[in-house]
């Protein structure tokens, strides 16, 4: 419809309207020259007084329009951006669930949620009045395409985001509403790039409908998504929608003029363009007045067929008898205002303008011949492209409703269709951004911890600056510690600079003792997240956009904790974690680390307050090595030491194996070891280790030496009987075999000199009883891989025995100790099933993880004994498993079912776990947790001064230990080398 037209047009009636007034004012005026010149004076005030009303409507309808924009721009940061994602769910599990039979019914979910969210402009009074005045109540609903994805995000003010995310995960239990920041939004305008925009909208009058999704053979967000799949991965692109509920009003209106399509009264029109339209409005309200100034007009459409009597209905064809069933049909609906908008942002102005036209050209798939369709402005918007281009990207920025473009009326089919989420069965666009893992609600038995873990911290302001004496404010790290510049000195938020003392009585103290930092008792936080007494928070569980901390109880921990995930993962960041917390809140526990930096991350994190009691275990450190022998029997009791004797031999013998395989160390061999090991611990004067184990069988003197001390009457008939009438050429063969396995330690000075001292630096029984921390890093790359596994070994051995020691004191007694062990299946010994099977009792607690469940074994032993796989799925009563392999996922599955399926497992993002969780000893239904980082009171600094002060308490210097193992090895008489303890007491560090 052209401007004159419609300038006609509005023409006519006016004049229509006019001859009217003349025909009515001659029937009551009499035909004098006074009267008529009195009739014009009548026409002309009146006329006169229709201008001025004009005027002020025309005034009043521009302020009012610059009002409601200037209101949706100021209100634009009260905006919440919603990401929503849906799983792929397209394994067999989920395709066995499948209800719905066809993407109609998929597509229908969403018409309950625009029946929902029409509600918004009702959410309150104040809402109400601010919708009536403003367009307070609207939704962006978007389609993005970024970095080679697509993404739905919806965009709304922030007191109506809860009833929008809402009504999404109760129609979409599965999908991820994330309510992101603005800097993870797309920037559709990035720095360099060329952006290209239009506006659409319906091209007829707004009653008729689109073409919706019931009349279609496919889903028709596959066209969009795959018209996005044809742009270059550094293009961006955006498909908006900004939808705002209308009133019954409207409804009223749609249901009269649908009855008025029926009888042929109401036929559709072309709406107006943009200027057309403004001179419409402009017009409208003279017409309106003059019209209504007409008592007796006659009545529109009085003439038509069917006005009179019984309404007479024409005889329409097929189609359009389904043209006017789907105006019926929509005329009973909700209807939302909206305004469409395509931008493209790419590098160059011509790819910009073509990727445009492209996603433009999907408008034509709505075309309903007998209805409407989307008009396509790419002509008229090129030609002003430098001038409305720079106000489509306003109208997006800032969401606008309208701003100098095309509103349309869609009913919710209508937006059901051209805006809903997608179906992996429907919508196989690979660009598609998909939820690769199902989200599982929390288990409804989650315990909430009470009371608080309270430490010694700083007084701090809201932005964690630490308050001195003198109520000044000191400068803290991103790890909100005390900043200290170059020269180790404190700073005050101002910039100035507080010199600290640097000597050892008043070591890090400032030298004004006004600008001491104020001290006081405060409760720890992780990520935001309280930390409490006897629990640990391991991570966040977010499902349907509330997150929900999961906190694990002491009591829930004895049963044993498994983790699983691929290399390069977060399993030792989780298990940093959980140590800090049991560091912070005063447990026991012993980490043992395949690779070093756990061990330095969580030292890093040590309290002043347990900076004692900290003992680190590091055989790299040639200079001072720690003694650790695992043939030093502990126990007192004369029937336990026979007992952890017996027990030390086989675990002795377990970790020769371990490392030598079966074939290579065999029973023949296993059966003189030991012996050999029973024999030196049955000398309880001196003892024995493991390097003299093959020096019992070449030096004479040493052997009848030891064997002088046994009171085991089975090894002592080993040696007078067994060994004694074995042929030399037997001995021959065997005992340079055997001793050869020994000779990779003897011969390696650093493990030497820890296994070859017949005295542990440490009792790890008192480790467990007495509230202290071993930290041991087993670096292989600095030690060796060899050496590296016989210490690794060791210590499981030693821990185990020290844990059934445990024995002789009552069971309520025995404090929980925490043995974290990252990459177990080095440890994977019969011992280390023992410890899985019977530890609990004597609270010992496991924290296990590794890799892939093949390095812990598949299937049963050759004995027919359980694997550790199995003793590890029987007794870890918590699960936990990250990103696996398909075979890994394959047997979790099995522990996961019903809920999860292999793809399910597989596909989970990065640093997200699926769990089940021990409590109150039954494991709960699997759920999921997201990771976080948070590197909260943690101190570099502390893990010099820790390291120094347990090298000094614990380790010997290197030559003290040269001189007593070559007198062991060569039996040389010479007097054991004295230590003096006060000059190592004056060595201590002060912390």
């Amino acid at each position: 419809m052209s401007f004159a037209d419609l300038f006609v047009s509005k023409a006519h009636a006016i004049a229509w309207v006019s001859t009217k007034i003349i025909q009515n004012t001659k029937k009551t005026t009499a035909p004098t020259a006074e009267s008529s010149w009195g009739f014009f004076d009548t026409v002309g005030l009146w006329f006169s007084y229709a201008v001025n009303i004009l005027i002020f409507v025309i005034i009043f309808f521009l302020i009012l329009k610059l009002i409601r924009l200037l209101y949706e721009i100021y209100t634009s940061k009260r905006l919440v951006y919603i990401q929503v994602s849906l799983p792929r769910a397209d394994s067999k599990l989920d395709k066995e669930k499948e209800t719905k039979k066809d993407f109609k019914e998929k597509i229908g979910i969403m018409s309950i949620f625009y029946k929902a969210v029409h509600k918004i402009n009702e959410l309150s009074f104040v809402d109400a009045i601010l919708n009536m005045i403003f367009n307070h109540a609207k939704i962006s609903l978007e389609i993005a395409y970024n970095e080679g994805q697509v993404h739905f995000y919806l965009v709304t003010y922030r007191e109506c985001s809860t009833l929008v995310t809402q009504q999404i995960t109760s129609n979409y239990p599965d999908a991820e509403v994330k309510i992101i920041d603005k800097k993870d939004y797309i920037d559709i305008k990035p720095a360099g790039y060329t952006l290209k925009a239009v506006s659409s909208g319906k091209v007829n009058t707004d009653i008729f409908p689109i073409k919706t999704y019931k009349y279609f053979e496919d889903d028709p967000l596959s066209s969009i998504t795959n018209a996005f799949w044809t742009l270059k991965k550094t293009d961006k692109a955006v498909f908006q929608m900004v939808i705002k509920p209308l009133g019954q009003a409207w409804n009223k209106k749609a249901k009269k003029w649908a009855s008025l399509v029926a009888k042929w009264q109401y036929k559709k029109w072309i709406k107006a363009s943009l200027w057309m339209e403004l001179i419409q409005k402009i017009l409208d309200p003279f017409y309106w007045i003059l019209n209504r100034f007409i008592n007796n007009e006659e009545t529109a459409g009085s003439n038509a067929p069917g006005a009179s009597g019984w309404d007479s209905y024409k005889i329409f064809n097929q189609a359009e008898q389904e043209s006017h069933k789907a105006v019926w049909e929509l005329a009973g609906q909700q209807w939302f205002q909206a305004s469409i908008r395509f931008l493209v942002a790419s590098l160059d102005e011509t790819s910009a303008k073509e990727w445009l036209h492209n996603l433009l050209s999907v408008t034509w798939i709505f075309t309903d011949e007998y209805n409407n369709q989307l008009d396509d402005p790419r002509v008229s918007e090129d030609l002003f492209s430098f001038i409305l281009t720079p106000i489509r990207y306003i109208a997006f920025k800032f969401k606008l409703i309208w701003l100098l473009q095309n509103k349309s009326v869609f009913s919710i089919d209508e937006l059901s269709t051209l805006y809903h989420f997608p179906d992996i069965n429907y919508n196989k666009s690979p660009v598609i951004k998909w939820l690769e893992y199902k989200m599982i609600t929390p288990p409804s038995n989650l315990k909430s911890p009470r009371e608080p873990l309270i430490l010694n911290d700083y007084k701090r302001d809201n932005f964690w600056n630490i308050y001195t004496k003198d109520w000044s404010l000191l400068k803290v790290d991103e790890n909100k510690n005390l900043f200290k510049d170059e020269n180790k000195n404190f700073v005050l938020i101002t910039g100035e600079t507080v010199n600290v003392e640097k000597e050892w009585d008043r070591k890090w103290k400032p030298t004004d003792d006004w600008k001491m930092p104020i001290s006081e008792e405060a409760q720890r936080y992780i990520w935001g997240f309280p930390l409490f007494k006897d629990w640990v928070l391991m991570w966040v569980n977010e499902y349907r956009n509330i997150k929900t901390p999961i906190y694990f109880a002491r009591k829930d921990r004895g049963r044993h904790h498994y983790i699983i995930w691929k290399s390069w993962g977060w399993k030792s960041v989780f298990i940093g974690y959980l140590a800090r917390q049991d560091l912070w809140a005063g447990d026991w526990l012993c980490i043992i680390d395949p690779h070093g930096d756990l061990v330095e991350d969580v030292i890093s994190f040590t309290p002043k307050e347990r900076a004692k009691d900290v003992i680190i275990f590091d055989p790299s450190d040639t200079e001072r090595p720690m003694w650790l022998n695992l043939l030093d029997i502990i126990s007192r009791d004369p029937n336990l030491r026979a007992i952890e004797k017996d027990r030390a031999a086989m675990d002795a013998t377990s970790i020769f194996i371990k490392i030598f395989n079966e074939e290579i160390f065999g029973p023949r061999i296993q059966h003189y070891f030991r012996n050999g090991c029973l024999t030196l611990m049955d000398d309880e004067d001196e003892g024995g280790t493991l390097i003299d184990v093959p020096r019992l069988f070449v030096d004479d003197a040493f052997m009848k030496y030891k064997v002088s001390k046994i009171k085991n009457p089975v090894v002592k008939s080993f040696w007078e009987h067994e060994y004694a009438n074995t042929g030399d050429r037997e001995k021959q063969e065997m005992i340079p075999y055997f001793s050869s396995k020994f000779w990779p330690f003897i011969t390696n000075t650093t493990i030497r000199n820890i296994i070859g001292q017949p005295k542990s630096a440490f009792n790890l029984r008192e480790i467990m009883d007495n509230q202290k921390v071993l930290m041991v890093n087993l670096s292989k790359w600095l030690i060796g891989d060899l050496n590296a596994q016989l210490l690794w070994l060791i210590f499981v051995s030693k821990i185990n025995m020290a844990a059934m020691s445990r024995a002789d004191i009552a069971e309520d007694k025995r404090k929980d100790f925490y043995l974290y062990v990252d990459e177990f299946q080095n440890f994977a010994t019969d011992t280390f099933g023992e410890i899985l099977s019977e530890a609990r009792k004597y609270h010992l607690a496991l924290i296990m993880a590794h890799q892939y469940i093949a390095q812990i074994g598949w299937n049963k032993k050759n004995d027919g004994k359980p694997s550790i796989k199995d003793a590890v799925f029987w007794n870890a009563w918590t699960i936990m498993s990250f990103k696996v392999g398909a075979e890994d996922a394959e047997y979790l599955e099995k522990e996961y079912a019903p809920l999860l399926s292999q793809q399910d497992i597989i596909w989970i993002a990065n640093f997200t776990a699926y769990c089940k969780l021990n409590i109150d000893n039954a494991t709960t239904r699997p759920f999921d947790m997201k990771t976080f980082w948070d590197n909260t009171y943690k101190n570099k600094e502390v893990t010099k001064v820790i390291k120094e002060y347990s090298r000094k308490m614990y380790w010997r210097k290197k030559e003290y230990v040269d001189m007593e193992i070559e007198s062991r090895l060569w039996i040389i008489k010479s007097e054991e080398p004295k230590i003096d303890n006060e000059s190592k007491a004056s060595d201590e560090p002060k912390i």
